[in-house]
């Protein structure tokens, strides 16, 4: 009676009434908690990019071969730089990353500073899709935990150093995310699409290809596969030109890229025999967990423990400091899987789960050595690696150059800061060795300009050669060519 006179039922003491008020507490307790962390997170690291900009980590050589290649390109629409090379065009890396550097700069102009912002905003993005992910897979306080996960894999000190530098991790991670999300969302097509197109940024997108064709053999055996169509189409269409064109870039350049594939091959293998920091054993606790999710989680939520075991193994396999991201963002994405799986209440899926939170937060405070030296000191916030003062004068003096002038800065990252007024004074930067790839025949230059400062560690200034860096504070001095002596 109470209904046909328009009386809402839940005012008469009902359940839902009781129950409305405490249901919708936990579930903003619940968002508050997942979003908390993820968004102090962002925001450390817009004040790393913001407060730390050149001082965590400092300007670094591996930049240079990254961004004068797409500042040539944004100007003349090749990738030669002399500086890097004087014989042929570099091609260590898939120019993915130059290209879009370049587009970068074409639209708002050069600068150093943007280009690391470009790995901060790629950063953010990853930050986001992986966020989502763990929102959409979970719930209640698995959600919550899930959360906290991502968090703690990109609040890591390796992701902040890659968050804050100008090379492709970051545009890489971004694009892993965008093909996993992809796949969750029922478009296996475009994730493998998505999967090709980062092998024209780097070389780890091998790593990625197994899961992006397990994701399209799930599909197939669950009889889901859809015709690709509309957006599959064009992913696919866009991957397969791309991969042409970067093929053919290949080919004309083939002895280059022989050359330079021999050097990194050797390089890797050098590293690797003398890598004493990074063990297998997290490699095989990401495959046990992938396992174990896999064969107790629904179809779905499968997905991210296969992309997380690629993570883990990139890292291991790349030795170096710039990758160690890999490994708390892949036991995240592990974690997601597990905590997303159908046997919830599971005593094995409570254990197995807090083996992989925990796991993260052991590989996010794994420091190697290399990355434990490009720690921010407390100084770091209040002044520069080099002081703006003598950035204006090492500018000013550029400006006097003469057309065809060189000028060499060390090969220390520093020449990033001054590439547009070198082009503008039709001068040319160069570096001591004869290449990126190759130390003899050593190159001559006009002028050498050594810019020192304490807070360069010291594994970089072993590789000084002529003026060498002291480490110590100082101003940035202006040699002349014939007072080039080689160490």
């Amino acid at each position: 009676m109470l209904r046909h006179a328009g009386v809402n039922p839940g005012l008469q003491g009902g359940p839902p009434a009781l129950g409305a008020a405490p249901v919708a507490r936990a579930r903003w307790m619940h968002e508050a908690m997942f979003w908390a962390p993820v968004a102090c997170v962002a925001a450390t690291i817009l004040l790393v990019r913001g407060v730390l900009g050149f001082q965590f980590p400092v300007p670094w050589p591996d930049e240079t071969g990254f961004v004068a290649p797409a500042f040539d390109f944004a100007r003349t629409g090749s990738f030669f730089d002399p500086g890097l090379n004087p014989d042929r065009v570099v091609m260590w890396m898939p120019p993915g990353y130059m290209i879009l550097l370049a587009a970068v700069f074409r639209i708002f102009g050069y600068g150093y500073s943007l280009a690391r912002w470009v790995s901060a905003a790629a950063c953010l993005m990853s930050l986001g899709l992986a966020a989502r992910l763990a929102w959409q897979l979970t719930s209640g306080w698995r959600r919550v935990a899930a959360g906290w996960g991502v968090a703690a894999a990109f609040a890591a000190p390796a992701m902040l150093v890659d968050a804050n530098v100008a090379r492709m991790e970051m545009p890489f991670a971004a694009l892993m995310l965008l093909a996993l999300a992809a796949a969750i969302a029922g478009r296996p097509y475009v994730a493998l699409a998505v999967v090709a197109i980062a092998a024209t940024v780097h070389f780890n997108a091998a790593y990625f290809l197994p899961p992006a064709l397990l994701s399209l053999a799930v599909s197939f055996r669950a009889r889901r596969l859809p015709s690709p169509h509309g957006i599959d189409v064009a992913a696919l269409a866009a991957a397969g030109l791309m991969l042409v064109l970067y093929a053919v870039y290949v080919a004309r350049h083939w002895p280059g890229f022989r050359d330079d594939m021999a050097f990194q091959f050797a390089f890797k293998r050098f590293l690797a025999q003398h890598d004493r920091v990074h063990s297998v054993w997290p490699g095989l606790a990401a495959a046990a967990l992938a396992a174990l999710a896999t064969f107790r989680g629904r179809a779905a939520a499968q997905l991210p423990a296969w992309w997380g075991l690629a993570f883990v193994i990139m890292a291991y396999n790349g030795h170096e400091f710039w990758y160690d991201y890999g490994q708390p963002l892949g036991f995240a994405l592990i974690a997601i899987t597990i905590l997303a799986t159908q046997a919830r209440n599971s005593a094995w899926n409570t254990g197995a789960a807090a083996i992989a939170l925990a796991l993260i937060i052991v590989e996010a405070v794994s420091i190697t050595p290399e990355l434990r030296a490009l720690l921010p000191s407390r100084s770091m916030f209040s002044r520069s690696v080099v002081a703006p003062v003598e950035i204006g004068r090492v500018r000013a003096f550029i400006a006097t150059l003469p057309p065809g002038a060189s000028v060499d800065f060390g090969w220390t990252g520093m020449e990033l800061f001054f590439l547009q007024d070198i082009a503008r004074a039709g001068a040319r930067w160069t570096i001591i060795r004869h290449s990126v790839t190759q130390v003899r025949p050593l190159r001559s230059a006009d002028w050498r300009v050594v810019c020192d400062s304490s807070e360069w560690p010291k594994m970089l200034l072993q590789f000084d050669i002529g003026h060498p860096r002291s480490g110590i504070d100082g101003s940035c001095q202006i040699f002349p060519g014939a007072d080039h002596v080689a160490r």
